[in-house]
């Protein structure tokens, strides 16, 4: 075995725990609460914007507790961006024996990513202008 699938086993073990162990934070700790401890985003403090990712906590949080229609409410870019996300980990991290290959090269694909990235700054101005 190679040092670099050792370091793939090792983050194969490793993020579904970090994962857990996050989701019992989020499940038990509410972002919106005033004295969360849960940071702040800079672009909405410095300039008023939301980002792309404002409400991503907020929305976490919501799904944790079963309560979608909220969560799409707080970051609708979350319904494409984590399972997106699961995808890209799983085809690239958890890829032994090549059995995700082909959904690697998918998501590898440079018009997917390209997709992906105009969605994202799509999403940026499109709830800015409507004020999500």
């Amino acid at each position: 075995m190679t040092k670099e699938d050792l370091k793939k086993h090792k983050m194969a073990i490793l993020f579904p725990i970090i994962l857990v162990v996050l989701g019992i934070i989020y499940y038990n700790m509410d972002p919106t609460a005033s004295n969360s401890f849960f940071p702040k985003c800079p672009m909405k403090f410095i300039t008023g914007y939301n980002c792309p990712s404002c409400g991503i906590q907020r929305a976490i949080h919501c799904v944790l507790h079963g309560e979608f229609q909220k969560a799409i409410q707080y970051n609708l870019f979350l319904t494409i961006s984590i399972p997106f996300a699961f995808i890209v980990i799983i085809a690239s991290w958890y890829n032994f024996n090549h059995i995700f290959d082909g959904l690697n090269k998918f998501i590898c694909n440079r018009y997917v990513l390209i997709t992906y990235i105009i969605l994202y700054f799509s999403w940026w101005i499109i709830r800015n202008i409507l004020n999500c």
